[in-house]
């Protein structure tokens, strides 16, 4: 379904509709999960949102159902429709909490690194209460709505003009950053700036708890500041997989993120981390660092220019990886 009209989860025999079409997919077409867009209308009886709806219990005690990938876009057009961190287990969900905290992190909002290590940690205040792992958190920072990745770093704000409807369409906070010029440019110092900034998303994506969703064909793509191009079936919606060399070192830059992230299970954690102590080694099993090596204190956390973040992983295997979202360089001192 889309943004139009929907229908009626709650009745019987819409409901059977739906779980037989599921079940088709899954047992004949082989499919081994879904994505529900606008989830939280299923979630609708009578127009309130309900989320221990009839559609849940019947995913939940359908043989086949219940065994699959079940993955939620936990909002939808309704009142009360933004569920992000709300839906049952063991049903996963794009995380929009997230994506908006990276991308105001990298573009230097002041007060972010608390909810930024929050977010780097999986999302714990989202789906830990609910006896969820990590894995319920998708994470993402672009996806099929909204500024390509190479738009997220070079418009302030959306330009949907093409689009027919007075640049009224589409969304309006973007929490964005063109790094000093609206749209493209030749300064070599703003351009290497947004080549700079890609990698820093695409590191946040592969060195966070959770899933990382990385949008298609996220190689250097330009809608050229139009976020709702579902409107346009041309050359400004269309991909382009023939890379030149910006896009072919991107490319290779999202491959070595996703090799740390396999070759490191201490980054694919089946369970949150609070900081306990990992049994046998004195260490816990994750600090969090200032920038001179120590561990964080209250007064790092409520520090609203505080830029700088840093991760510890304990155990037999140690990974530490640090993150500056300030313009100057800093020194950074292992503990």
């Amino acid at each position: 379904r889309d943004s139009g009209n929907t229908v009626n989860a709650g009745h019987p025999r819409v409901l059977q509709l739906i779980i037989d079409s599921l079940r088709y997919w899954a047992i004949e077409m082989h499919v081994d999960g879904f994505r529900f867009d606008l989830a939280t209308a299923l979630a609708r009886e009578g127009g309130d949102v309900n989320l221990r709806a009839r559609f849940f219990d019947a995913i939940r005690e359908d043989p086949v159902m219940s065994q699959v990938k079940l993955i939620a876009e936990p909002w939808d057009l309704g009142p009360g429709g933004y569920q992000v961190g709300n839906f049952p287990a063991p049903w996963s969900e794009w995380n929009g909490r997230c994506r908006d905290t990276v991308r105001r992190y990298w573009r230097g909002d002041v007060g972010t690194v608390a909810e930024m290590a929050t977010r780097l940690a999986g999302s714990a205040d989202l789906f830990d209460d609910g006896g969820r792992p990590p894995q319920a958190s998708i994470n993402f920072v672009t996806a099929h709505d909204g500024f390509t990745l190479t738009d997220l770093v070079s418009y302030n704000e959306k330009h949907n003009e093409a689009n027919g409807e007075h640049n009224l369409d589409g969304e309006n906070h973007n929490n964005s950053w063109n790094c000093g010029v609206e749209g493209p440019t030749d300064d070599p110092a703003i351009k290497a700036l947004r080549e700079r900034q890609k990698r820093n998303f695409i590191a946040t994506l592969f060195l966070s708890q959770g899933v990382p969703m990385l949008s298609g064909g996220e190689i250097g793509r330009t809608q050229l500041g139009n976020n709702n191009a579902y409107c346009q079936d041309n050359e400004l919606s269309w991909h382009h997989w023939n890379m030149g060399a910006d896009e072919r070192a991107l490319f290779e830059f999202v491959c070595l993120a996703a090799r740390i992230r396999r070759e490191h299970p201490v980054l694919r954690q089946p369970r949150f981390l609070h900081g306990e102590l990992v049994p046998g080694t004195g260490d816990k099993n994750i600090t969090w660092l200032a920038c001179d090596g120590r561990e964080m204190t209250t007064a790092d956390w409520i520090d609203p220019n505080a830029k700088c973040i840093a991760a510890l992983f304990g155990g037999d295997r140690r990974l530490v990886y640090l993150m500056n979202a300030g313009a100057e360089d800093l020194t950074f001192q292992l503990p």
